[in-house]
């Protein structure tokens, strides 16, 4: 069937090139794959992100780069952002683990410990944890990553970073395209995509697999609209519809034997519980905007509803969750010239609020049991930010910043469970400052010291103990988690390199670590002892050839070491789940007949330790990607890609870490990584 489906595709390829060779015979270039970091231009005008952007470590991810590439994964979306580590989970858009800077490194599969932003309002809950399976980055034309807390600003309460996906181009031109994709084990992906002159945006994506691996089926539909109008000379109405919905099965983890041996099999216990997840979510927005070249006044505000159920296997049951969350800021950005100096100045205040509606049940032979526990958990945060970048001369600017930070998280137990009651309330003042030098034009540098906090996510507050069938919910009382980071780095241009590098240590405090038994169940978040994340963020991109025939060669790599300081039990062991170093690096030839081919490597480098205890590890590995394909006319573009050429078994990641593996040739918690796949995708432009 899957022959066929790819004869069908390929007569189509072909049938397009020869009615788009006669209709439209002029040349056509697409844009180059890129990733870019931040550039510095004195004194411009003020945005809400300037400081971050400016004076800290930032990259963007545009709709050209996955012009000519099948992106199947968010890993695949961002694997050439450097700090962003992602590695796959069950496959597909399954939520995968999510981190940067160690932050979040084990809290798939509801992500957190990193903010999702969509035009700079939450696409999450209350709490700030989300769901990343539900979002489709292609379906935007952008998405920019803030790595480390200089981005308090744009979103506070977290210490990892900021992915924001913007939903209008700024030049963006009327356009209709769609974009089709069929490949291995019943993948298939459809994309249509179209962009109005008012400026408007529709997208709507479908995805859907058989999975690599037994029991590992999925679908997801998702849908973003979005429209500016102009309200006078200076001012503009944003609206914004974001939609989702997926399901999928969940084919769970299995022993490092029969990872290795037998990587497309299930577990006993996945075939008897039948795990899978099924989720919808809505997001609306509008933001209103006024301003000219020395800045801008906002107003925005945000509501989302979260539908999730999740039947996971028997010791962890089922999981009902309905939540809404409202989001909301005021912002006044400005240029002021003051005393000689030109001065950026930001005040921001940040409300979100929300609830979740819980409910817990037995998981029993797949289907729903008896109830065991319910809850409803409230989310207030309140932020206040103030923060001004001063041009002491026009190449050195000083940036100095707080964030004001006040919360609670409530929780109140609902039958049959009415003695589940907590409420944690906290305030903080997190400082930050910065420096940036730019002694040449194409060459600048940056350092910088900030602070950050991060409350527990309701995932971390309640926790399912006893065995089956006798679960019962019970709170794990938390602290906010802090983080000091010290930080430097570079970037610039030099003849046909463009590269970056920053470096960063951070002393955390209370850092929230999610723990699983023996067997890889979860048991629950703890407060660890004192922390220490460290790292290296760096990028190279080397324009070998330039002109009609194009070679460029693109490297990315992410160096980490998160231990503990000193711990009474663990000294100071690695932290599980971090991979010391993760990478990627690509070579591409594109030539002036318009066809071209690309190798990538990718890779994670062991061993890696699965408890904090050190007892059981796993190797690292490296992969190697192909891809190639047409432009036939500027309408019309074909292109193959072959993953895991070598068709290698490997590791992906775990399902959570344990504190000390205490049996590991029977502990559960290994997730193979798919063999070679084959795709075949064709991208039509109408206009």
């Amino acid at each position: 069937m899957l022959r066929s489906l790819w004869l069908r595709l390929l007569a189509l390829v072909f049938a397009a090139s020869a009615f788009a060779a006669e209709t439209d015979p002029e040349l056509y270039v697409l844009p180059p794959w890129t990733i870019a970091e931040h550039a510095t231009r004195p004194q411009p005008a003020a945005r809400t992100d300037y400081f971050a952007s400016t004076l800290g470590p930032a990259a963007v991810v545009t709709a050209a780069d996955w012009a000519d590439r099948s992106v199947a994964t968010l890993a695949e979306a961002l694997r050439h952002a450097p700090g962003v580590m992602l590695q796959e989970s069950f496959g597909g858009f399954e939520p995968p683990r999510l981190s940067i800077r160690g932050s979040g490194l084990d809290s798939a599969p509801t992500s957190r410990g990193v903010a999702l932003l969509v035009d700079g309002l939450p696409l999450a809950r209350a709490d700030g944890s989300f769901h990343a399976g539900l979002f489709d980055p292609q379906l935007f034309p952008r998405v920019e990553i803030f790595r480390g807390t200089l981005h308090m600003a744009l979103t506070p309460a977290v210490l990892g970073g900021v992915l924001n996906a913007a939903t209008l181009a700024p030049t963006a031109a009327p356009a209709l395209s769609l974009r089709a994709e069929a490949g291995d084990f019943g993948y298939q992906r459809a994309q249509l995509t179209a962009t109005g002159a008012t400026p408007a945006q529709a997208a709507l994506s479908h995805q859907s697999a058989d999975g690599w691996r037994a029991h590992s089926a999925q679908r997801r539909t998702a849908l973003q609209v979005a429209a500016h109008r102009p309200l006078g000379a200076r001012s503009q109405l944003e609206a914004s519809v974001y939609a989702a919905t997926a399901d999928y099965e969940v084919p769970g983890p299995l022993t490092l034997a029969d990872a290795q041996a037998a990587p497309r099999s299930v577990s006993a216990a996945v075939r008897r519980d039948q795990p899978h997840r099924d989720s919808t979510l809505v997001r609306a927005a509008a933001q209103f905007k006024s301003g000219g070249p020395d800045g801008e006044t906002a107003v925005g505000f945000a509501a989302l509803r979260l539908t999730d159920t999740f039947f996971q296997l028997q010791p962890n049951g089922v999981t009902d969750l309905t939540a809404t969350a409202f989001s909301g800021h005021a912002t006044w950005a400005h240029r002021v010239d003051s005393g000689g100096f030109g001065h950026q100045l930001l005040a921001r205040v940040i409300v979100t609020t929300g609830t979740d509606d819980v409910e817990r049940i037995l998981n029993s032979l797949a289907q729903r049991g008896a109830p065991f526990g319910a809850y409803r958990a409230r989310a207030t945060t309140v932020a206040f930010n103030a923060e001004d970048v001063v041009w002491l001369r026009p190449n050195l600017a000083l940036g100095l910043g707080c964030t004001a930070l006040t919360g609670e998280r409530d929780i109140a137990g609902r039958a049959p469970s009415p003695l589940l009651q907590h409420a944690l309330d906290f305030d903080d003042l997190s400082p930050r400052a910065a420096l940036l030098w730019s002694p040449a034009g194409q060459v600048s540098f940056h350092a910088a010291v900030s602070r950050g906090l991060e409350p527990p996510v309701f995932d971390d507050l309640v926790v399912v103990q006893g065995s089956h069938p006798n679960l019962t919910l019970a709170l794990r009382p938390l602290k906010p988690q802090s983080a000091v980071t010290v930080e430097a780095g570079a970037n610039g241009t030099a003849g046909a390199f463009d590269w970056s590098v920053t470096v960063y240590q951070a002393e955390w405090r209370n850092e929230i670590l999610r723990l699983a038994d023996v067997a890889g169940l979860p048991r629950g978040a703890v407060n660890a002892s004192p922390t220490r994340h460290a790292g290296v963020e760096a990028s190279l991109r080397w324009h070998i050839l330039t002109g009609a025939d194009r070679l460029t060669l693109t490297a990315t790599g992410t160096s980490g070491r998160f231990h503990f300081k000193d711990d009474p039990v663990y000294g100071r062991n690695r932290l599980a789940g971090a991979p010391p170093h993760t990478g990627a690096t690509e070579l591409r030839y594109e030539n002036w007949r318009h066809w071209y081919a690309a190798a990538e490597s990718t890779w994670v480098a062991g061993p890696i330790p699965v408890d904090h205890a050190g007892r059981l590890t796993y190797g690292g590995h490296a992969l190697l990607n192909l891809r190639a394909g047409w432009r036939f006319t500027p309408r019309c573009h074909a292109f193959v890609a072959v993953r895991n050429v070598l068709d290698r078994r490997h590791l992906a990641s775990t399902a959570g870490v344990l504190d000390l593996a205490r049996n590991p040739a029977a502990t559960s918690i290994f997730l193979p990584g798919p063999g070679r796949t084959f795709t075949l995708g064709l991208e039509w432009k109408f206009f």
